[in-house]
């Protein structure tokens, strides 16, 4: 499951990096806001993924 947490975090990183080579080159925030979108969504459904996880984990 850690490797899945490293994966995850890389990708967010390129993400990340893609949308500030793209803003430098031209000036567009959408680029930051598709970013900050999916940024935003993967967090939520991680948290939901770690509150199954932990209340599969309390229950069994």
């Amino acid at each position: 499951m850690l490797w899945l947490f490293r994966l995850w975090l890389v990708v967010l990183a390129l993400v990340l990096g893609w949308a500030l080579i793209c803003y430098a080159l031209t000036r567009n925030r959408d680029y930051l806001w598709r970013a900050r979108a999916a940024i935003r969504w993967s967090a939520y459904v991680a948290g939901l993924i770690a509150l199954f996880w932990l209340a599969r984990r309390l229950l069994f």
